[in-house]
């Protein structure tokens, strides 16, 4: 997690925890045999999924795994998938919004700022849903799910 994510995009590792309790939350290690190579963290609202996170370590991307993770939550809970990215101006994040268009995903035009996960700065990132844009009333209801989950020490 904190060598995928910089710090105003992660919690601590006690809120992490915590995060477990919730009967919402899902937190899944990758493997490719014996080893694990990524994890991906999900919200599964009854609505929609929610990717909070997903990385693969650096020494094996670009090795599938990824895709087929995010493949295997798209057959399993059969529901809309919204994810954050940062907007595509470096390489490394123009590369990552080409993997989710990729995967079907498209970038909504909402302004929105995540909230921080310390009580710093919000983070500008777009959001990006499949198979299809969310409508106004589907990004409220993202909005209300992810503060009353994810985000909800940010809004305490």
């Amino acid at each position: 997690m904190t060598a995928a994510f910089p710090y105003e995009e992660r919690r601590d590792i006690s809120d992490q925890k915590e995060c477990l309790n919730n009967k919402f939350f899902k937190f899944l290690e990758i493997f490719d045999e014996e080893t694990e190579v990524g994890f991906i963290a999900l919200w599964v609202f009854p609505e929609f999924v929610f990717i909070e996170h997903i990385a693969i370590d650096e020494a094996v991307r670009a090795g599938g795994y990824g895709s087929k993770t995010i493949e295997l939550v798209k057959e399993v809970y059969k529901k809309p998938i919204i994810l954050e990215a940062e907007a595509p101006e470096t390489e490394q994040q123009i590369k990552r919004i080409r993997f989710y268009d990729r995967l079907g995903f498209k970038i909504n035009s909402y302004d929105y700022e995540q909230p921080s996960y310390h009580g710093g700065e919000r983070v500008t990132l777009k959001i990006l849903s499949y198979p299809v844009l969310i409508n106004q009333d589907e990004f409220d209801l993202f909005i209300k799910r992810t503060r009353e989950n994810p985000y909800k020490k940010s809004f305490s």
